[in-house]
């Protein structure tokens, strides 16, 4: 198959099905960096810092949810792109590996949301203190959405 020429109907439905199997996320990486509501966020070092703090305040468990519908709704954009788009093999590989690292994002921040999840996590993870800067900054951006 030739990365320039543009993407088949079967290549694609490929694609598309791989981001909708069980489980298909575990291992993929999370996107250094991603755009959001026009902002460039440094996403995989938010969310390993949000993964790794000790202890979350109703307040942050509110921004993680904000943060979550704005990582959804990026993750769908990114689907629709690939479903419908005019794009090469290449370009479609390219936002299938953002997509997956989105949703890989996505169920790393959802455990957090769920209070049996995120108690059965701090008993059974080994935690450390972190330095919260790209959470802190992502955190003025959805302050100012409120």
């Amino acid at each position: 198959m030739a990365e320039e020429c543009e993407i088949t109907d079967p290549e694609r439905n490929r694609l598309l099905n791989s981001l909708h199997r069980r489980l298909f996320w575990v291992g993929e990486q999370i996107p250094r960096k991603v755009k959001l509501d026009g902002k460039e966020v440094n996403l995989h070092e938010v969310v390993w810092e949000i993964v790794n703090k000790r202890k979350y305040t109703s307040e942050d468990l509110e921004n993680i949810q904000t943060f979550l519908d704005m990582l959804n709704e990026k993750e769908k954009e990114c689907e629709r792109y690939l479903e419908e788009g005019d794009i090469t093999y290449r370009e479609a590989k390219e936002i299938f590996n953002e997509t997956a690292g989105l949703m890989r994002a996505i169920m790393d921040l959802q455990e957090l949301t769920v209070p049996s999840k995120r108690k059965a996590r701090a008993q059974t993870k080994h935690t450390c203190d972190v330095k919260t800067e790209e959470w802190d900054r992502l955190i003025k951006i959805l302050d100012s959405k409120k």
